[in-house]
């Protein structure tokens, strides 16, 4: 009977102990995040965003929905390629693979391969994310991704990058999304010149426009207001969409701050530049002074980066919590003989990614990712196997312990197959392709 006794009080010693050491954290709690899977996926694309401009905002604190995602996600540099040209890029996220694989190769090759200016979609060899998704069953919604005009028929919507010019042209016989009705409903969020004032008040943008005079690059910066129209129409296309129509895979894409940084080394401290070109006169140029060109160069961009912060909120408070949180830029600009760039640079201005999610370790600093690995890397996340014949890998690190035991990685040799491009024979639209060659002039991505 003693000794019944003393086990019964045995146990409930060992109970009390168990709780006190669960109340105040001796014993690891499980959160029930650790285990939850991602419901959905959305990435965020912005053309050009770079850590050495975000450092200097993040210290200024105008960032504070990047700054959430790195406090709540994973986060670090995406390191990109040479070319670093924005249609060779985002087509190697979309894919998985190098340019040679993808067919959207470097603009240097177009007279070589006989390829076509400018390029359409129907120049990619190689499946995308969302060929890929979409025939495994999941839906899809695509917005202003580089090179999907014409659009594709795919298990959601497409809405192409033509979309973003719907200000500037008319479409009556072109179909620029697909389902071709969602063409009709989306005209609604059409702004036109006039607009450009009231959107650049509303969120406190500057009207780089008066400085056209100042700035070398004035070709670029007097178009200035249409690339302030077209990225505000993607924003509303995308709002809209995400809460109207929400898919399992959702991408939608923007560039402001690519088009300001090209034309933004005008408009910095030229006392900076006078130094810079001193220190590269007698050796080179000394850390600091790239410190202090790069804070210039940040302070004339930082109301685009804090309107590209402010979009990322306002997608973000529509979505699931549960869901993969995928924030990415293609590449930055870094400084070199005078001014900023990223496609006649010898250092290549790697971009920036930042992941959150339910499986996604918190407040960690990524130490290896590459624009091959976001492909891969969502697959895996679904628990879907990755195809040998893509040039990246899982990005294991950013996965919480628990998420990386209960999913192996798995393999299969391609999702490629002889169907994959039938938008091949798709019309391409002459007066189109004429207008996306002239902009593509003045982004300097072309002679």
């Amino acid at each position: 009977m003693n000794s019944l006794k003393f086990l019964v009080l045995f146990i409930v010693l060992l109970i009390i102990l168990l709780v006190v050491q669960w109340k105040f954290g001796i014993i690891q709690k499980i959160s029930p995040q650790e285990i939850i899977e991602p419901s959905n996926i959305i990435i965020i694309g912005i053309d050009g965003a770079g850590w050495n401009v975000i450092d200097n905002l993040l210290e200024k604190g105008v960032l504070p929905n990047i700054q959430a995602m790195m406090k709540e996600g994973s986060y670090g540099t995406l390191k990109t390629i040479k070319p670093t040209k924005s249609a060779v890029i985002w087509t190697s996220i979309a894919t998985g693979k190098s340019m040679l694989k993808h067919g959207v190769v470097d603009w240097y090759y177009l007279k070589k391969n006989n390829i076509r200016v400018p390029f359409r979609q129907s120049e990619r060899r190689a499946k995308a994310f969302w060929n890929i998704f979409g025939d495994l069953g999941y839906s899809v919604g695509i917005i202003n991704w580089f090179i999907t005009f014409p659009p594709e028929e795919v298990n959601g919507y497409m809405v192409s990058e033509e979309f973003r010019h719907i200000s500037e042209h008319d479409y009556p016989d072109t179909a620029i999304c697909y389902p071709r009705t969602l063409q009709k409903k989306l005209s609604m969020f059409k702004r036109t010149k006039k607009d450009y004032l009231e959107i650049i008040k509303n969120e406190n943008l500057p009207n780089f426009r008066k400085y056209a005079k100042n700035v070398s690059n004035n070709s670029l910066i007097k178009f200035y207001h249409n690339y302030v129209v077209q990225d505000k129409i993607v924003e509303l296309a995308s709002l809209y969409l995400i809460e109207r129509w929400p898919t399992e895979v959702y991408a939608t894409y923007f560039r402001l701050i690519d088009v300001v940084s090209h034309f933004a080394a005008g408009l910095i401290d030229q006392s900076l530049l006078q130094r810079a070109e001193k220190e590269t006169q007698e050796s080179e140029l000394s850390p600091e002074t790239i410190k202090k060109i790069d804070k210039s160069f940040s302070e004339v961009l930082e109301p685009i980066y804090a309107y590209s912060d402010r979009i990322i909120g306002r997608i973000l408070n529509k979505v699931n919590p549960n869901s993969l949180i995928l924030i990415i830029s293609d590449h930055g600009f870094v400084f070199e003989r005078g001014g900023y760039g990223h496609t006649n640079t010898t250092k290549i201005p790697h971009g920036i990614i930042l992941v959150k999610g339910p499986c996604i370790r918190k407040n960690y600093k990524i130490k290896d990712a590459h624009i091959y690995d976001l492909l891969p890397t969502l697959l895996y996340s679904f628990d879907l196997p990755v195809a040998k014949d893509m040039d990246g890998k899982v990005l294991t690190e950013i996965f919480t312990d628990r998420f990386l035991k209960k999913k192996k990685i798995r393999y299969i040799e391609s999702y490629e197959s002889d169907d994959v491009r039938n938008i091949k024979s798709k019309k391409r639209n002459e007066k189109l392709d004429k207008k996306y060659l002239e902009e593509l002039k003045a982004l300097g991505y072309i002679k």
